[in-house]
């Protein structure tokens, strides 16, 4: 009877990890979707920068890298859905972190802290993460 009842149980996790893969693909390739949307954004950017005096075109430039760093994010956020893999995750936090470094860092302290946290990602790869662990779970 026992093994009747791990048996059910079993397959019920299965089709739950099942499931949330399926989920979580979804979700992937609706990021993917909203980040080739947005390029159209990048491009009316792109245009105005060109336009625009020098003076005013550094806050374009600036939301300028700023969406195509969050466009970078998403992308990469899409492809840690899918792979499940330790190098991916410290992938996004890489971005996230040099996005937040580039757009919005207002003063030295901001920066020395992204610095830090850079560093900390560098050395987690380096010494911390195995080449040879395909997947997380």
């Amino acid at each position: 009877m026992s093994n009747k009842h791990e048996g059910r149980i079993n397959n019920i996790k299965k089709l739950i990890e099942k499931f949330t893969v399926i989920i979580e693909v979804l979700l992937a390739l609706l990021i993917i979707l909203i980040v080739i949307l947005s390029i159209k954004d990048l491009l009316v950017l792109g245009k105005v920068i060109f336009t625009t005096e020098a003076d005013a075109s550094y806050e374009i430039l600036q939301g300028f890298l700023s969406h195509t760093l969050l466009l970078v994010v998403g992308l990469e956020l899409a492809i840690m859905l899918i792979s499940h893999t330790p190098g991916k995750v410290l992938q996004v936090i890489l971005y996230a972190i040099a996005r937040k470094m580039l757009v919005s860092s207002v003063n030295m302290a901001d920066i020395l802290l992204g610095v830090i946290a850079l560093a900390i990602i560098f050395i987690t790869d380096k010494y911390f993460h195995t080449r040879e662990e395909k997947k997380i779970l």
